[in-house]
């Protein structure tokens, strides 16, 4: 179907695309601000736990190292990341679902996590719209438009 037909009530692809990225964007920050400020609705006992100092000296390992290094590297590559997807770039799409693959290796070494439910719930539904969008960049209208910025870079 042409992009330019506009059936009324139909949305383009692109458009969703888009939207759900931003939607991502918007929930996972959401998430991380509920994290940070919703600390004193968890049990005492959690927020105990959650107040200590996680990288004190005698606490880090190698492994939560390279993760702290790998956060901040993914924080500062989002912008861009962001730019690459919302102009279907394929070098984008590869590098999203990279870090996305290599955030989950970390899970075993950062140790146990507490979450606030409102945490918890926004980062799941962060969570559910990136596999959307991995979705949509490997299957389907989307996943041609990357593969047509390479012929026209």
């Amino acid at each position: 179907m042409n992009e330019n037909i506009k059936l009324k009530g139909h949305v383009p692809k692109t458009t969703l695309f888009r939207v759900i990225l931003i939607t991502g964007l918007v929930t996972e920050t959401i998430s991380v601000v509920a994290g940070m400020s919703l600390t004193d609705t968890l049990p005492s006992a959690l927020q105990d736990y959650v107040s200590q100092d996680l990288f004190s000296a005698e606490d880090v390992s190698i492994g939560k190292s390279i993760f702290m290094i790998f956060s901040v590297v993914a924080i500062f590559l989002l912008p861009i990341l962001i730019v690459g997807l919302w102009k279907f770039k394929k070098w984008a799409r590869t590098l999203y679902v990279v870090i996305n693959l290599a955030s989950f290796l970390f899970y075993p070494v950062i140790g146990p996590v507490v979450l606030n439910v409102w945490e918890a719930m926004f980062g799941d539904v962060a969570m559910l719209l990136e596999g959307i969008l991995i979705g949509m960049m490997f299957a389907g209208e989307i996943s041609h438009k990357f593969e047509q910025s390479i012929a026209s870079s």
